[in-house]
């Protein structure tokens, strides 16, 4: 089996990792980020895609991979995490090549762009954990759930605009910003730059030691978000331009 995923703040990578160990799955788990440039044919028994819904859609650097790939597989699934409404990102996969089984999992917000991140995310990640392990025993067991196909093209950009990030003095340059980007979108030349390449994933902000990164300033009283279980430096390393095993 092949996993491929997507993530800023670490669900995505986590729930990937749940799927790829479990007892009757032997997996490879693929970043996104560090393969978007290439153009190649993926063939395995099974192949998986595991990823964030960006408002009702698509993470742009998902959809472009999809797009300039082939995947050949006997059984192709989908999981969309999502933190407040189910929507159609799973549609847009289903759009672009076959679905044998697509589902949705609610994993803690971090989207502090609008919301407030939970006070106790180890709550939120339990019950996550729960439908986690019913849909591994789906994906296990070859089941089939088909999807109906989207194609209206949901996208974070279009509904909340390129995001334009600021900072507070209490930015140190340590670099974590450039290093968690998975859109390479963030350069320290003198002075941090954030360039027109976003993909709203907010890993920039949610990762900041210093919390000094925000587009509106109801972002600095919000809590930041990162996934327990996954690392900064895991994140940092599975969206950097150089591919690596995970």
């Amino acid at each position: 089996m092949t996993i491929f995923y997507f993530t800023g703040t670490g669900n995505s990578l986590f729930v990937a990792r749940q799927i790829a160990s479990s007892a009757n799955i032997n997996a490879t788990l693929i970043s996104i980020p560090q393969v978007i440039d290439e153009q190649q044919t993926y063939t395995d028994d099974a192949i998986g895609f595991v990823y964030p819904q960006y408002a009702a859609g698509l993470p742009k650097m998902v959809r472009r991979f999809i797009q300039s790939n082939t995947f050949k597989a006997n059984y192709i699934f989908a999981v969309n995490l999502y933190s407040f409404i189910r929507a159609g990102a799973i549609g847009e996969i289903a759009a672009l090549l076959p679905i044998n089984y697509g589902t949705y999992l609610k994993t803690p917000n971090n989207f502090i762009f609008l919301f407030n991140s939970p006070k106790d995310p180890s709550a939120a990640l339990a019950k996550s954990e729960n439908k986690l392990n019913h849909i591994i025993n789906d994906i296990t067991n070859h089941v089939h759930k088909p999807i109906k196909a989207k194609y209206k093209v949901g996208n974070a950009t279009k509904y909340f605009g390129k995001s334009k990030f600021k900072l507070t003095p209490n930015c140190t340059r340590c670099g974590t910003c450039i290093r968690v980007c998975p859109a390479n979108n963030i350069q320290l030349n003198g002075k941090i730059d954030f360039g027109d390449n976003c993909e709203n994933c907010f890993a920039c902000v949610n990762l900041c030691p210093a919390h000094a990164i925000y587009s509106n300033k109801a972002m600095l009283k919000r809590r930041q978000y990162r996934n327990l279980a996954i690392s900064v430096d895991e994140i940092a390393s599975v969206n950097s331009n150089e591919r690596s095993g995970v």
